[in-house]
C-alpha cells in the first residue's frame, strides 16, 4: 500500500500539470468602426447596425461606434480620417465615394389632439411658407396653425427647400427645434403645431399625417422621400463594407 505521502506529492504534480496547461484566450471585443450621423438620422443609422449585428451575429464587436454630428464637422473627421463612414442624405464632395442605402420618408406629424390626420403636399408646404395660417381653413379646429421645423441644414428641411420650396422660403413665424428631440417637444407643448422630422425621429406622443392619403408607414406610395446615403472619401473595407452591402441587399426589409 503506498503511503499518504507519496500519494499527497503525487496529487500536488498532477495539479501543477493542470495549472501549467496553457488555456485558450478568446478574442478580446473591440469596437465597432467608427461612423458618423446627423441628429435626424441617428435613430435611423443606430436601427440598422443594431440589425446588422444581430443578422450576422457580430458578437466580436462592442459598442456601436457611431458619432452624432452636424454634417461639416463629420464630413471633416471622415476627410481626416478619425472615422470610416458618414451617413447623410445630402450630396457627398466631389469625388468621394458614396452609396445609396435607402429612402427615408419626411413624416409630417401634429399635436395629438388635433383632429388633423391627412393634408395634400401643397397644404403642408402653404403652411411652412406662411400662406396658411389656420387649421380651419384646413378642415380643422379654428385654431392658429404654428410651424416647427429644424435648423438650418438639417437633413429634411434641406431636402424640402431643394426639392419642393426652390425660391420660396420658410416662414420667418416658424419655431426653430435644434434637435429630432427638441422638435418632438414644441409639437407636444403646442395644439396648434404642425412640424417635419424623418420618420425614424418620431415618437407616438405627436400625430402622424398621410400625404394624399398616402401613409408614411407605407414607403412605395409616400411623395416625400429622401435617399439616404453612405459617404466617404475613399470606399471603406472591412466590416463597415460588409454592412453596407447588407443593407443595399435588404431592399424593403423592416428594421
Amino acid at each position: 500500500m503506498p503511503k499518504a505521502g507519496a500519494l499527497i506529492g503525487g496529487a500536488i504534480t498532477l495539479a501543477a500539470c493542470v495549472r501549467s496547461t496553457p488555456q485558450a484566450t478568446p478574442p478580446l471585443p473591440t469596437p465597432f468602426p467608427e461612423i458618423a450621423t446627423t441628429p435626424e438620422l441617428e435613430a435611423w443609422t443606430t436601427t440598422r447596425i443594431l440589425s446588422f449585428r444581430g443578422a450576422k451575429e457580430v458578437e466580436t464587436f462592442i459598442g456601436l461606434g457611431l458619432q452624432v454630428q452636424a454634417l461639416p464637422a463629420a464630413l471633416e473627421s471622415a476627410e481626416a480620417q478619425d472615422l470610416t463612414l458618414v451617413i447623410s442624405s445630402t450630396e457627398p464632395p466631389a469625388g468621394w465615394f458614396a452609396t445609396p442605402l435607402g429612402k427615408e420618408p419626411i413624416a409630417v406629424v401634429v399635436n395629438t389632439h388635433n383632429p388633423v390626420r391627412d393634408l395634400t403636399p401643397d397644404e403642408v408646404i402653404g403652411i411652412f411658407i406662411g400662406r396658411t395660417d389656420n387649421w380651419q381653413a384646413l378642415g380643422g379646429p379654428d385654431l392658429p396653425i404654428q410651424p416647427v421645423i429644424p435648423l438650418e441644414g438639417a437633413e429634411t428641411r434641406s431636402h424640402l427647400q431643394r426639392t419642393l420650396l426652390g425660391d420660396r422660403q420658410f416662414t420667418s413665424s416658424a419655431l426653430l427645434g435644434p434637435s429630432p428631440e427638441a422638435v418632438l417637444a414644441l409639437i407636444q407643448e403646442d395644439l396648434g403645431a404642425i412640424g417635419i422630422l424623418p420618420l425614424s425621429a418620431i415618437s407616438a406622443e405627436v400625430g402622424l399625417l398621410s400625404l394624399d392619403g398616402h401613409d408614411p408607414m407605407q414607403e412605395e406610395e409616400y411623395p416625400w422621400l429622401m435617399e439616404v446615403l453612405g459617404m466617404a472619401p475613399v470606399e471603406p473595407g472591412g466590416v463597415v463594407r460588409e454592412w453596407l452591402a447588407w443593407l443595399q441587399a435588404a431592399g424593403l426589409r423592416e428594421f
